[in-house]
């Protein structure tokens, strides 16, 4: 395994990243058995907190590389008490639907997302409820499917989907210096940043919008690449 480390050391490139992903998966997969709630969510998480967890690997502490990547997938306890169910009841989940239906009636009128505020006064709800409502994503189950014996339904956190998430993506980005990481934030609009054009980033970042250019198609290829040699 240090062989394989001290290679991706040389050369920090995401094809030898994905071969030290490879080389760990046992310890992933044993890792995220620990724990309940969707297995291609959770090795998605696993993977990616791999990723760090090699690119912070210290040899001299004197711990194997597997178990330092075993320290460092402590989150994922936490990870996977955000995907159980909580129960919330019955009239939370229709205050929700008729938010969204509210939400959904004024972007059509207005053509832009309303304000928690505006949502208040068209509901009757206050700003806290409303704020409230927009972190849990209403799952209403088929009696026949769930019954609790008492009048409530099911909620789940707003995660994301497997279509959503992107381990070749996280590893070619864990691999890019820092200006790297900024083009490909704002050019697909990641880490909150917004999706901006290659002469609005190149302002933002002071170089030329054909260097914004040549690095965002560059980073595009890596990750095409990757994908391609099956690395998810």
């Amino acid at each position: 395994m240090m062989d394989l480390y001290e290679k991706w050391q040389r050369q920090p490139t995401p094809e030898n990243m994905q071969v030290m992903l490879d080389a760990l998966d046992p310890v992933i997969t044993s890792e995220i058995q620990r724990f309940s709630g969707p297995q291609d969510l959770l090795k998605h998480k696993a993977r990616v907190l791999t990723v760090k967890a090699v690119k912070n690997y210290k040899p001299e502490s004197g711990a194997n590389i597997k178990s330092w990547v075993v320290t460092q997938m402590q989150p994922l306890s936490r990870y996977s008490n955000q995907l159980k169910p909580v129960y919330t009841p019955e009239v939370a989940v229709q205050h929700a639907a008729e938010v969204n239906r509210l939400r959904e009636q004024f972007i059509l009128d207005e053509q832009r997302n309303p304000t928690d505020d505006e949502l208040a006064d068209v509901s009757g709800l206050s700003v806290k409820r409303i704020q409230s409502l927009a972190s849990k994503t209403p799952v209403i189950m088929p009696e026949s499917n769930y019954d609790t014996g008492s009048d409530e339904t099911v909620t789940t956190p707003a995660v994301s989907t497997p279509s959503q998430l992107s381990t070749v993506e996280d590893v070619v980005y864990e691999s890019l210096n820092d200006r790297d990481k900024a083009i490909h934030d704002f050019k697909v609009g990641r880490h909150g940043k917004p999706q901006l054009a290659n002469q609005d980033i190149a302002k933002r970042l002071g170089i030329s919008p054909a260097a914004v250019s040549q690095r965002s198609q560059q980073i595009a290829a890596q990750i095409a690449d990757l994908h391609d040699r099956g690395g998810v």
